[in-house]
């Protein structure tokens, strides 16, 4: 098991598990990650939607809109990019071993919901969950473009 300490204090946040503060909150927060580790505007945006997602799974589903709970986001830097770490309190829950949904056919066919942890698949170079003796861990990596270009 790997430790996923930040950095710095600004590199952790902790949230209380209410929907209106993971709009209030991440977004600035994910701003001056962007800002003091030069992560260009598409990574930011892959961060924040994965986060959005992510916490907002948490708080509906794994706190049950409980909103005294908490959730910490630390950001660690890796030489080959970034580690997101999601820690929660919630039950277990493996984002990773649940089936996709099917795509819809088209926007008729599409119902609201239910694509989230699928987006984050996508926007992500690597998730990894962790079950903690007290709640989840979900690591969510992103490899910087400069890194993944010198791999060839």
């Amino acid at each position: 098991m790997n430790s996923y300490s930040a950095n710095t204090p600004a590199e952790c946040l902790t949230l209380e598990s209410k929907l209106s503060e993971i709009s209030r909150v991440v977004p600035p927060w994910i701003e001056r990650l962007a800002s003091l580790h030069a992560i260009s505007d598409r990574t930011r945006y892959a961060m924040d939607l994965c986060l959005e997602e992510v916490l907002s799974n948490i708080v509906r589903h794994g706190y049950a809109c409980e909103s005294s709970r908490a959730i910490i986001i630390r950001y660690v830097s890796q030489r080959d990019g970034f580690t997101l770490v999601v820690e929660d309190e919630a039950p277990p829950f493996n984002p990773l071993i649940t089936e996709d949904p099917p795509i819809p056919r088209s926007l008729e066919n599409a119902s609201v919901g239910g694509q989230g942890i699928h987006l984050v698949k996508q926007f992500a170079d690597a998730i990894e969950y962790e079950p903690m003796p007290s709640g989840n861990r979900l690591i969510i990596k992103f490899i910087s473009p400069e890194t993944s270009r010198a791999v060839v």
